[in-house]
């Protein structure tokens, strides 16, 4: 078996401090996006839809930043969530002088990435459940 040197465990602390590090500021910086928008909001006088989806992604942003330091990862379709918010930001953006292929395109990536969260999240929850059914079966022969 392989005991991890002093210099390797001395990097995987430095690493595990620099990433906490980053993620504050990820986090921070989500923040001062959202003062920013609000601020925004004020100057022009009125709320958009593309305002309120620019803040869904910053609130999405600072959960997913929140969800690493709880569970220690991040689920990958919470990126995926981001990028839907992001597409559906970019449709609301171009208005309606879209060329409608560009539409038909973007909402397909939309949904792609919808199906894609689906799948992973439906295969996540057979695989892990699989083995637990598996033992509460076996607990329940006894």
């Amino acid at each position: 078996m392989h005991h991890p040197s002093t210099l390797d465990k001395w990097l995987s602390t430095l690493f595990h401090y620099i990433e906490k590090i980053v993620l504050v500021g990820v986090g921070g910086l989500a923040l001062i996006g959202i003062g920013q928008l609000v601020l925004g909001i004020q100057q022009h006088g009125e709320v958009r839809l593309e305002d309120l989806l620019l803040m869904f992604i910053y609130i999405e942003i600072m959960a997913m930043a929140n969800v690493y330091f709880v569970r220690r990862s991040v689920p990958f379709t919470y990126p995926m969530f981001i990028a839907v918010t992001a597409l559906s930001r970019l449709i609301v953006l171009q208005g309606k002088n879209i060329a409608p292929e560009n539409l038909i395109y973007e909402s397909a990536a939309i949904l792609l990435v919808s199906l894609a969260i689906l799948i992973i999240r439906f295969s996540q929850r057979y695989s892990l459940d699989a083995p637990e059914k598996q033992e509460e079966h076996e607990d329940h022969r006894d």
